[in-house]
């Protein structure tokens, strides 16, 4: 006789509302393009110092439209969550499943790691 388990029933997605998730991500934006300020401001900071042909110092310029970018987005984030109080739920665990680095999916999740701070909590490759 074959030893049957009565399946568990799948637990219902996690929803997270859509104004959060929005908020959410334009902090993770926030957070990025404060990282890049300082790295442009360390960057300068080394070709003042030094004799770096001019040329290479004006590819900061794409660091700073990227910085740019991000800041656009980050905006745009923003004015979606703004708008979108009461406007619904979505279950984000197989969006968060894609961000491979750890402690952005924790607070893309809404979560904090206990006793963090998550200013100061940059992940290094």
């Amino acid at each position: 006789m074959a030893n049957l388990r009565p399946q568990a029933p799948e637990p219902e997605p996690q929803l997270t509302p859509v104004r959060d998730v929005f908020s959410a991500l334009a902090e993770e934006l926030e957070r990025a393009r404060s990282l890049g300020l300082r790295v442009e401001g360390a960057i300068c900071a080394i070709a003042v110092r030094s004799s770096i042909d001019g040329s290479v110092v004006s590819e900061l310029q794409q660091l700073d439209a990227v910085l740019q970018h991000i800041a656009a987005l980050r905006d745009f984030a923003s004015e979606l969550a703004r708008q979108s109080v009461g406007v619904g739920e979505v279950a984000t665990a197989s969006a968060l499943e894609r961000v491979t680095l750890g402690e952005v999916r924790v607070r893309l999740g809404g979560r904090y790691l206990d006793g963090d701070d998550p200013d100061d909590n940059w992940e290094m490759l």
